[in-house]
């Protein structure tokens, strides 16, 4: 996982406006609108779904069908959530049929780690290792936080939480984090 941002560091699209403007260019069929789209959001959301599925052609494939959602789903989205909590919704839910399809007997934790360990070095080996030891729901929540960017009450819709639920999550998700971290030191000190 890349360096995470800040709380006070602004979470989701620099500016609503724009992100207003690009759904109803979306939703006019503008087809500069959807190579945008796919240039804007396309790496971000793979690297997401690359981090939770166990192959880069998985991540491939779930971007492919999250994309083909949003075209399905745009022409009726209303925009009452950021475009990017939209999308990453919609690939959250992608992530979760995956496994729903694989049927496998390897817990999702097992597979993520075993994705993720792969070529890693270093403390950021060990880093990764930490992180995935965390429970699923807390490192999704991180991610979307820290790594996506959203907001808490994005993050709120793509899980289909409350927004006090999400809030309560990502407090206790952090906290496992800093008690893991802590643990790391103590062993290494």
């Amino acid at each position: 996982m890349s360096a995470l941002r800040t709380e006070s560091e602004d979470a989701g699209p620099s500016n609503e406006g724009m992100d207003l403007a690009l759904l109803r260019k979306l939703q006019a069929g503008d087809e500069l609108a959807w190579t945008h789209l796919t240039q804007e959001y396309g790496p971000r959301l793979y690297a997401y779904l690359r981090h939770n599925l166990p192959s880069a052609v998985d991540a491939e494939d779930a971007l492919g069908e999250t994309l083909l959602a949003a075209v399905r789903a745009l022409p009726n989205f209303d925009g009452r959530v950021s475009l990017s909590a939209f999308l990453y919704s919609l690939a959250y839910r992608k992530m979760a049929d995956f496994w729903r399809r694989r049927h496998s007997t390897a817990p999702l934790l097992e597979s993520v780690v075993a994705s993720n360990s792969v070529g890693a070095s270093g403390d950021n080996a060990e880093f990764e290792e930490l992180f995935d030891s965390l429970p699923e729901i807390s490192r999704q929540v991180l991610l979307l936080r820290y790594q996506v960017g959203l907001s808490v009450s994005e993050i709120a819709e793509v899980i289909e939480r409350s927004y006090k639920g999400t809030e309560s999550l990502l407090s206790r998700a952090r906290s496992q984090l800093r008690v893991a971290l802590d643990r790391v030191d103590q062993e290494h000190g």
